[in-house]
């Protein structure tokens, strides 16, 4: 029980850690398009970003810290051993973050919602690949 309570707070870690990186890759190609090839100024928006991307890192845990344990639990009840499920279901999680975030149906109209269910997809298929040893699935060597 203590190894699969283990491996699902690091796989809840590793999502978090994969919808960060999802959002600070969006806003690095936002940064790379508007240096318009200027090289040190490209240099230091990336260097600037590393705090932003820490502490998006903070917020995605504490968001989706609940959100995730009842998924987690759902899964464990219903035995969902599936991709889709945990994909879909880190989906689900990104877009309930979004929306108490910015309650605006402007958010939805500007394509924020949609890259927050991005993110939240990877983060549940990032979910289902560290923890898919207690489905009974084995790693080839």
């Amino acid at each position: 029980m203590s190894s699969s309570c283990c491996r699902a707070f690091g796989g809840w870690l590793a999502g978090c850690g994969a919808a960060t990186a999802v959002l600070a890759s969006v806003i690095q190609t936002f940064l790379m398009i508007a240096s318009g090839g200027d090289i040190a100024r490209l240099a230091g928006t990336t260097v600037a970003l590393l705090p932003f991307s820490f502490l998006t890192f903070v917020a995605v845990c504490f968001l989706t810290a609940i959100p995730a344990l009842i998924v987690i639990w759902l899964a464990e009840l219903l035995h969902a051993q599936s991709v889709v499920f945990f994909g879909c279901a880190g989906a689900a999680v990104g877009a309930l973050c979004i929306s108490l975030l910015a309650p605006s149906g402007a958010i939805w109209m500007a394509g924020l919602g949609e890259l927050f269910v991005v993110a939240g997809f990877v983060a549940g298929v990032t979910y289902w690949a560290i923890t898919r040893e207690d489905f009974g699935y084995s790693r080839s060597r």
